[in-house]
């Protein structure tokens, strides 16, 4: 069924419907009296007793003043506030911002975004959220959902004023509002966000944005809730090896569990960032190296039939100068050292020489023989063959030897198996080779929005053995097994285990 828009909402032309929630409706319009493209977005109020929601109108016009006070290039803009003359739902009029919500940013790169993107977007939303503190505004659901990208490649926070009212919704009908992946402890436990629950859903974002994964996954809320109190999640380095371990302290930082031991202000987050950036040399070498070739590249695309010298091939070609010259003076030289020494007389012979002796004598011989060096000892390893019985679509595996990664795979679907439970299974015996002893091994398996299950087990690893480790992904607990190759235990049966 097809639910028809409406022509116009107070003096709005209503153009398109752009999005839809539990909470409202947001719309494209047209301010008539100047010719503005523009966002609208209604706040439903079903769920609000009668008497409380007079109570809650004066708390709508108290948001949209304190949101409308916000002028910075990283928060959509509140332009006007009304309420609909036929429904009396309350509305907002925000800037219109043609691009698309960071969620779907992330969606489009593959499930993560490249380093130097997500520092750049945690930047701009740190600086717009300390100003937004600055100006005594709390957001209170910052998510990449309500964080959109435009089409310069500039990220905007949307929703100020809109999230505490729905909140207040949700509470008067009994319902758990906003996303508990990116709430901050606190919240969860029923107190008002301050500074640093933002912050703190800015550093859920921003783990998101690096690894592709949230932090706190779960098949429930209720799951995502428990991690979010009582979790510590992995560093984002474990989960990506391309990222510098200095990135972990930041992040863990900002999501720390206890608010005094988080970033106090976006602008110390921002600094943080920023400095990450400007002194991590690889990260620096690279963006300055592709930033002089697409400088070159641009001159070169202008003026084709120009040579462009730089200060880095004047160099160079003064280098080669004083090569060559080095090389025809030193021919010349030896060319003069030979001559000098044909003009020269023989040495007179030493008194009481010893005639030289073309044949030494056998024990020179003997000593000069090369001594024979032992054979180097080959060092036996253990060799672990891992098997990862799985039924997702996608997701990710990672395996620690006593807190160490050292095994990180993507899992996708297969055409293997049998019925509707498929089974991938992954041979790394040439990449997995251990020293021999007793290891703590630990698995973790994790599918977006589905599955994230960590398990562990002390193993054995005998010397020159082979050794599979069986992965089970079963839905309520992941289970772990250890056999030797020799005689391996039968794999399990995922279909009878679900």
């Amino acid at each position: 069924m097809t639910i028809p828009i409406r022509e116009s909402l107070g003096r709005y032309h209503v153009e398109a419907e752009i999005g839809r929630g539990a909470m409202g409706v947001v719309y494209r319009g047209q301010d008539p009296n100047i010719d503005r493209v523009v966002a609208i977005k209604t706040i439903s109020l079903a769920g609000i007793e009668d008497s409380e929601e007079q109570e809650y109108r004066e708390r709508f016009a108290q948001e949209a003043r304190a949101a409308g006070k916000l002028a910075h290039p990283g928060i959509v803009t509140i332009f006007d506030a009304g309420e609909d003359p036929e429904t009396h739902e309350p509305f907002f009029v925000m800037e219109y911002v043609a691009g698309r919500p960071l969620s779907d940013e992330i969606a489009a790169s593959g499930g993560r975004l490249p380093l130097s993107q997500a520092l750049t977007f945690g930047c701009q939303i740190a600086d717009a959220l300390h100003y937004a503190h600055s100006q005594g505004v709390i957001h209170g659901d910052i998510k990449p959902a309500n964080i959109l990208i435009t089409t310069a490649g500039k990220a905007k926070i949307a929703d100020f004023g809109v999230s505490h009212l729905n909140h207040a919704v949700a509470t008067h009908a009994g319902k758990i509002f906003g996303s508990p992946a990116y709430m901050a402890p606190e919240q969860l436990n029923g107190s008002e966000p301050d500074v640093r629950s933002d912050l703190f859903s800015l550093g859920v974002t921003l783990y998101s944005m690096l690894t592709g994964f949230r932090p706190f996954q779960g098949n429930s809320a209720q799951t995502v809730c428990f991690k979010v109190m009582n979790v510590e999640p992995l560093p984002v380095s474990s989960l990506q090896a391309d990222l510098p371990p200095d990135l972990d302290r930041i992040v863990q930082r900002a999501i720390a569990k206890d608010p005094k031991d988080r970033y106090q202000s976006g602008a110390e987050l921002a600094a943080d960032l920023r400095t990450f950036a400007g002194g991590d040399e690889s990260f620096a070498d690279a963006t300055s190296f592709f930033t002089r070739v697409l400088e070159q590249d641009k001159s070169l695309a202008k003026h084709p039939a120009r040579r462009v010298f730089t200060r880095r091939m004047a160099v160079e070609a003064m280098i080669a100068v004083v090569a060559i010259a080095l090389v025809f003076t030193g021919i010349e030289f030896r060319d003069q050292y030979k001559q000098a020494e044909t003009l020269l007389p023989p040495p007179p012979p030493a008194l009481n020489a010893p005639a030289i002796q073309k044949n030494p004598p056998e024990h020179v011989i003997a000593i000069k023989k090369p001594m024979r060096r032992p054979a180097p000892v080959a060092v036996e390893t253990a060799k672990v063959r891992v098997e990862i019985l799985h039924r997702f679509a996608n997701g990710s595996a990672s395996m620690w030897l006593d807190q160490k990664l050292v095994f990180d795979q993507e899992l996708r679907a297969s055409t293997e198996g049998r019925g509707l439970f498929k089974t991938i299974v992954m041979n790394q015996t040439s990449d997995l080779q251990f020293s021999p002893g007793r290891h703590q091994l630990e698995v973790r398996v994790v599918s977006p929005g589905f599955y994230d299950q960590t398990e562990a087990l002390q193993a054995n690893l005998k010397p020159g053995a082979e050794h599979v480790l069986y992965v089970d992904c079963d839905k309520k607990k992941m289970r772990l097994s250890l056999h030797d190759a020799v005689a391996a235990a039968p794999i399990p049966n995922l279909a009878s285990s679900h």
